[in-house]
């Protein structure tokens, strides 16, 4: 199998629309879709309609969950917590329907999809130190495990020995007695200081991982999010990538 692995969209209709388009050049038939379909940018039923169109398979991200207020906003930080709730008011009842049926998890051959953690999902744990990594192999039996959620691209393995370490390699290969949790990055909000469209390619016959990048008119997005009243530093984050 061969499939694009998109997350954190984000409601950032100009990133999503590159991130489809290039899929499709590349003749990628399959889009695994890890959450966070919303929040933060200013087109959310969009974002909500074409995943929902483009993608084989979506599980739920908090944002989605926050947005149908099965996640209490009180854990988010004030802008985003003002974003969730101006997002409540734009979603149409088919959206909010949409939404509701995404599970916290989905397994596709050899791959689970989860949006944050494979532990504990719904607590929608951050991975950033091999420390966090390492722990998180022995509640997936799958080889490889896509996460999203932090909006940070990376990827650790772990051998049949317990042996854990980051991946520092791009494109890289999937190298057999080895499982791996992999973070796909963020569509719509990246947050590793490149401010480009991120998401992953998995090529189960190569046996391959590659993360692409890519431009996308971020003027526009953050006009549309000045236009629509939201906080100020969500339109100024999306130029620094931060």
């Amino acid at each position: 199998m061969k499939a694009a692995v998109v997350s954190d969209v984000h409601s950032n209709l100009e990133a999503l629309n590159v991130v489809i388009k290039d899929i499709k050049k590349r003749r990628i038939k399959k889009i695994l879709c890890l959450g966070d379909l919303v929040g933060y940018g200013a087109n959310p039923n969009e974002c909500v309609d074409l995943c929902l169109k483009e993608s084989d398979h979506i599980v739920a991200g908090n944002h989605d969950w926050a947005a149908l207020g099965k996640t209490d906003i009180n854990t988010f930080n004030p802008v985003a917590a003002e974003a969730i709730l101006w997002t409540q008011k734009q979603l149409t009842d088919g959206s909010i329907k949409r939404l509701s049926t995404l599970p916290l998890t989905e397994s596709v051959g050899d791959i689970f999809l989860v949006h944050a953690s494979p532990k504990e999902p719904e607590m929608w744990h951050y991975l950033f130190r091999l420390e966090e990594f390492k722990k998180h192999f022995q509640y997936f039996e799958k080889e490889v495990c896509f996460i999203g959620h932090s909006h940070m691209p990376g990827a650790a393995f772990q051998d049949a020995n317990g042996y854990t370490d980051f991946i520092r390699d791009n494109p890289f290969p999937l190298i057999d007695g080895r499982r791996y949790i992999i973070n796909v990055g963020s569509v719509g909000q990246p947050r590793d200081l490149d401010p480009r469209a991120c998401y992953a390619i998995y090529d189960g016959n190569a046996r391959s991982i590659e993360f692409i990048r890519l431009d996308y008119n971020i003027p526009r997005a953050q006009q549309k999010v000045l236009d629509a009243g939201l906080p100020e530093a969500l339109a100024d984050r999306l130029l620094v990538g931060r």
